[in-house]
């Protein structure tokens, strides 16, 4: 994005309004007072009962239907969380591999079609949504916010000379994408109006007598996670702030070392002080749902030991203790460092 681009951007942003050109005429898109919003969920909540009683299927009734018909399959389902998890294995990647470029450029093209696929997989699991009682409702929604929020001139729009369905496409269309936002927050002129506003003697946005704009509200979470990034302990250097993957990477890494944390805690108060501390811990369970709760508690590192062991077990038939591979690699580290000690001495 280009400085020009970015002003232009910034302030539109901070103008809480949007330009909508039709024959013409220059359109003004507004945000609502907090009592227009009000007016306007009531308008989503009518229309949203009059739907269902009118037997119109809600969202999560249509989804019924279209895996009645096959046109929408438990597999898709299963699908879409596999690619959410891989898109996150490689931003984790993206992460971790940060000094090998041409392994870094092939995670992220991996990442962008995995991307592609779950926002095809999304939007056909959503192809009816319209039809539904949330998808009427929210075009009402729309409408009613339009109806309220649009000028021409001082005036309120006359949505019987001007398509409100024209309006509508355009005014979402301009709404800025997760990656325009953060690059917006992580560049000037925002940068330096966003240090200002901790005077607390300047004003970010001129419209602070009404509701926040979509764009205003992302501008101001993802500034606060820049914030939040640059005050952690293990703060991650600028390039790997200011590329998107490899920060999405680095949050993923911080949420699974909270996790191990969290899993370790809740271990340590779940056993018997006595046993807390051993090495390996066997825990009955009764139910294949207390089994994966525990399963979990063990960590990464763990859990892929239990793996490797498991396929030891199933090629070898069984195995004796010191014979597992993990168990001797641990024997040979101690050894080695036994034998470095005693010649350090």
């Amino acid at each position: 994005m280009e400085q020009h681009e970015r002003e232009y951007f910034v302030s539109r942003i901070r103008s809480g309004c949007y330009h909508v050109k039709y024959r013409g005429v220059k359109l003004k898109v507004v945000t609502p007072t907090i009592e227009q919003e009000f007016d306007i969920n009531q308008v989503y909540e009518d229309s949203f009962v009059s739907s269902v009683e009118k037997g119109l299927m809600t969202e999560k009734e249509m989804l019924g239907w279209m895996i009645e018909r096959k046109l929408w399959e438990e597999g898709e389902e299963k699908k879409i969380e596999i690619l959410k998890k891989d898109i996150e294995k490689c931003k984790l990647g993206i992460y971790e591999a940060a000094n090998d470029f041409k392994l870094v450029q092939r995670l992220k093209v991996y990442a962008r079609a995995g991307e592609r696929q779950l926002e095809e997989l999304i939007s056909k699991k959503r192809k009816y949504f319209s039809n539904t009682c949330e998808g009427i409702a929210n075009i009402d929604r729309i409408h009613a916010f339009l109806r309220i929020c649009c000028y021409n001139g001082s005036d309120l729009c006359d949505f019987d000379t001007v398509p409100i369905e024209y309006v509508c496409s355009e005014y979402f269309s301009m709404t800025l994408s997760e990656s325009q936002i953060r690059e917006i927050c992580r560049n000037d002129p925002w940068k330096s109006l966003w240090l200002m506003n901790d005077t607390g003697c300047y004003s970010l946005f001129s419209n602070s007598d009404r509701e926040l704009s979509i764009d205003q509200k992302s501008v101001l979470v993802w500034s606060r996670m820049y914030d939040n990034v640059q005050e952690s302990l293990d703060c991650p250097p600028d390039d790997i702030i200011n590329d998107d993957d490899m920060l999405d990477g680095w949050f993923i890494s911080q949420r699974q070392k909270r996790e191990e944390e969290k899993k370790e805690k809740d271990m340590d108060n779940t056993l018997n002080p006595k046993v807390a501390n051993s090495e390996e811990v066997y825990i009955p369970v009764n139910s294949e749902k207390d089994h994966k709760r525990v399963n979990e508690m063990n960590s990464k590192t763990s859990q892929m030991i239990k793996k490797q062991r498991a396929a030891q077990i199933k090629t070898q038939g069984s195995v004796l203790q010191h014979d597992l591979k993990d168990e001797r690699m641990r024997l040979t580290r101690e050894t080695n460092a036994a034998h470095k000690g005693k010649f350090k001495r």
